[in-house]
């Protein structure tokens, strides 16, 4: 297992919902080395699975939060709850991002360092394509995550 993971989540057919999984795509395209990226879609059951043995991990997700399109928020969930109206409005998932990492929390399956960055959307319509803002924010959001991360 890497002991760096980035997990991009999203929807592939709901416009922006698919911001998490494009970020991930962008970072696997930059390579790091002993970094390992895997893209969610659809029943977020396994994300608890997914970073066992990880000691960073990262979570990528679309948020809706009344915020301008393409805006980045960054959470330190290892350390606090998630907002979780911010991660529900844009969801597609049944059980979203804030309520896994509550189960996890409470059964004690935290990774050490747990980062969620969320990127406000603005179409989240079935059949939509990425809004511009957030095709455009999302090598800032890679950036910003690479930081974080010591990668740069």
């Amino acid at each position: 297992m890497a002991e760096i993971l980035i997990i991009g989540i999203g929807n592939l057919f709901r416009g922006d919902d698919a911001a998490g999984l494009a970020a991930a795509a962008l970072l696997r395209e930059m390579q790091a080395p002993g970094v390992k990226v895997l893209e969610l879609e659809g029943d977020l059951t396994g994300l608890l699975e997914g970073w066992q043995g990880a000691q960073k991990v990262v979570v990528i997700d679309a948020v809706a939060s009344a915020s301008s399109p393409g805006a980045i928020f960054r959470f330190a969930a290892h350390e606090e709850p998630l907002p979780r109206r911010m991660f529900a409005a844009s969801s597609s998932h049944a059980f979203g991002v804030a309520e896994q990492i509550e189960v996890a929390r409470s059964l004690g399956q935290l990774p050490p360092c747990l980062m969620v960055y969320g990127i406000e959307g603005k179409d989240f319509a079935p059949g939509a394509d990425l809004s511009p803002e957030v095709r455009e924010a999302l090598p800032r959001l890679a950036e910003q995550v690479r930081l974080d991360l010591g990668l740069i």
